[in-house]
């Protein structure tokens, strides 16, 4: 497989909890498995963050523009790991590899985009 693109990008896990103050920003952002996943754990915000930064890195990454943040998903294997899902026509022949990690004050995400 060839490397065609790579991304990262950091997030302020305050900037997160201050947007999930206005009414329905969350929504437009993230999928409501993220939401659901995110929302239950006892650092909200910064897994939050976390699956922003996430987001951010993918954009970045793919060889094409234009995509909705909702339609990259961010969730884990059973075994914790993060994975990514697009779902866009573009990227089906794309292979999407993630890292997340998060402090109390900040997320970082890295993504490599195969083909």
């Amino acid at each position: 497989m060839q490397i065609i693109g790579l991304g990262t990008d950091i997030v302020e896990v305050k900037r997160i909890e201050i947007l999930a103050q206005k009414p329905g920003a969350l929504s437009r952002l993230f999928t409501q498995h993220e939401l659901d996943y995110s929302l239950a754990r006892k650092n909200k915000y910064e897994h939050l963050a976390a699956r922003f930064a996430a987001k951010e890195a993918v954009f970045k990454a793919l060889p094409f523009a234009e995509i909705a943040f909702k339609n990259i998903q961010v969730s884990n294997l059973e075994n914790g790991c993060p994975q990514v899902t697009v779902a866009d026509e573009r990227a089906k022949d794309l292979v999407i590899l993630i890292s997340l990690t998060h402090t109390k004050e900040y997320a970082l995400a890295t993504a490599v985009v195969q083909k």
